[in-house]
């Protein structure tokens, strides 16, 4: 009976050797910044343009395989959330001692984010798709950088470079139904 208590009471107790190690606040808060800033910058990318979608986007000819608005929000949420996972990979792997990661990284953070009010807000529809083409070819180069430094954190950029080549080809397809859409650019500069 005693060697049961004992068995009993042994087993209760937590392994040390499968225990987690306890998050570091640097960590928390590194991460935390790498998804306010991909979430955080998407949510207000999406605020800025919203008002678009309901009026100006909903008129335009689409094709056929262009996905229903409602599935956009939810896309773009998990692509920014593996994105900031993707970051903070890489920064737990080499911090910001290398430049070329954290360049490509940036500068298609800063493509994605300045898609959005080209196509919503400017209406330029082709530039909004040359633009999408340059976004896709720095998520490709910051995917291959990522993979060389942890190969974890370039497979979680695959989905999202998937959905900007589908994004990519859905832009040119509706520039290409839509010839007569004014932009920003002739509005201002067609006199």
């Amino acid at each position: 009976m005693e060697m049961e208590e004992g068995k009993m009471e042994g087993s209760c107790k937590s392994d040390p050797e499968i225990r987690s190690p306890p998050i570091k606040k640097k960590d928390f808060l590194v991460f935390l910044a790498f998804l306010l800033l991909t979430e955080g910058g998407g949510a207000l990318i999406g605020m800025a343009t919203a008002g678009q979608i309901a009026t100006w986007y909903k008129d335009l000819v689409k094709p056929s395989w262009n996905p229903p608005n409602w599935l956009f929000g939810p896309v773009w949420t998990t692509l920014y959330f593996l994105q900031a996972v993707s970051a903070f990979t890489v920064w737990k792997s080499i911090g910001f001692k290398q430049f070329l990661p954290w360049l490509l990284f940036f500068t298609q953070l800063a493509l994605n984010f300045a898609w959005s009010p080209l196509f919503f807000i400017a209406h330029e529809l082709f530039w909004a798709s040359v633009e999408s083409v340059f976004q896709a070819f720095f998520i490709l180069f910051t995917t291959t950088i990522f993979l060389d430094v942890n190969r974890m954190s370039g497979l979680l950029l695959l989905p999202y470079l998937a959905w900007v080549t589908f994004a990519t080809c859905l832009s040119f397809t509706i520039w290409r139904l839509n010839p007569d859409t004014p932009g920003l650019w002739i509005v201002f500069f067609d006199n």
